[in-house]
């Protein structure tokens, strides 16, 4: 079986790719995300605080998308997407007060579940419509959810190795 469907604009294999990629590491944040929290000192009510700051700071960004979306070219919405998500892992890496990682997870792009409920999926969603037709669009949509979910899944699984490693090898984290 092909990745693409026969028929489909060869641009739409970024499109799996990158989903591939943040469905992964959406999978490690969802179970590795509340134990740093806790691990850098927030407590139990202030990391619940975080996680739903960054859920509701998706769903606005999502939100603004749809509204004023079509102003802008769809390339250069994702590519601001993404590098607003690597801003946001940044300063999530960097900080560890509570407030500033409040407001960081609120107009960030961190998506603390393992489903894609990010500003990325409305926009992918545009442009695989417009990279297939009839049959083939369907084909490329199931593979594109399930690309999602399955890598989701292995990113989840991967949370796991990093306790693994300082197990098995000696290695301590920082």
């Amino acid at each position: 079986m092909r990745l693409l469907p026969s028929g489909t604009d060869p641009s739409a294999l970024t499109l799996l790719g990158a989903k591939a990629l943040r469905a992964f590491g959406d999978g490690y944040m969802a179970v590795l995300l509340p134990a740093y929290l806790l691990a850098i000192g927030l407590g139990t009510l202030e990391v619940g605080i975080v996680s739903t700051a960054t859920m509701l700071g998706s769903a606005l960004a999502t939100l603004a998308v749809g509204a004023w979306g079509y102003r802008f070219a769809g390339r250069r919405l994702l590519r601001g997407a993404a590098l607003l998500m690597v801003a946001t892992g940044l300063c999530f890496a960097s900080l560890s007060s509570f407030w500033p990682l409040l407001i960081v997870a609120l107009v960030g792009t961190l998506n603390p579940s393992s489903g894609d409920v990010s500003v990325f999926l409305p926009l992918e969603h545009a442009r695989l419509a417009a990279a297939a037709q009839g049959n083939a669009r369907t084909a490329l949509f199931a593979r594109y959810s399930l690309l999602g979910a399955l890598c989701a899944a292995l990113g989840a699984l991967a949370a796991a190795v990093p306790d693994w490693m300082v197990r098995h090898t000696g290695l301590a984290c920082l």
